[in-house]
């Protein structure tokens, strides 16, 4: 996300766009998505049909990361198409308001990158926290008892 600037050094948006840097920052956004997909179906195969609260949270953690990484591609796919059509003649309303809808959107997409990296951050913690119950619960178990020796055959005495 840091990466993935779009003003120039004075803080504005540069004319023309840059559409080969607009399409790469589509290009990271859509592998983050499919990689978040791809976890989400690793994760979902992993803990089955009847997961622990915890495992259940960690799961909607990644399909929002997977969400949000869309999301964001989404915007820097719209940016790009916006940067390849004719630009409005400068000093217009029009090409101002070009300008606001490409840096608003580029904003929201960093944004959704940011808040993907938070929701996996979650899923980490929600998984972490159910190996510590999982400890816990065998923590609290009884040590097994080794099994009971079957009865020696007694041997009549001469």
């Amino acid at each position: 996300m840091d990466t993935l600037e779009l003003l120039d050094a004075n803080g504005q948006v540069p004319s023309p766009l840059p559409v080969r840097e607009l399409l790469r920052h589509t290009a990271t956004a859509q592998t983050l998505a499919a990689d978040a997909t791809l976890l989400a179906s690793d994760l979902a195969s992993r803990i089955g049909a009847d997961p622990s609260k915890e495992q259940a949270k960690a799961l909607t953690s990644v399909l929002a990361t997977a969400a949000q990484t869309s999301t964001a591609a989404y915007l820097f796919a719209q940016i790009a198409e916006t940067a390849v059509s004719s630009a409005p003649q400068p000093g217009t309303r029009a090409a101002e308001s070009r300008n606001w809808r490409t840096l608003i959107d580029h904003a929201t997409g960093r944004r959704e990158l940011r808040r993907a990296s938070e929701s996996l951050e979650a899923a980490g913690k929600h998984l972490s926290d159910h190996h510590a119950i999982q400890r816990f619960l065998a923590d609290m178990r009884p040590p097994p008892r080794p099994p009971s020796l079957p009865p020696s055959p007694t041997t009549p005495c001469p």
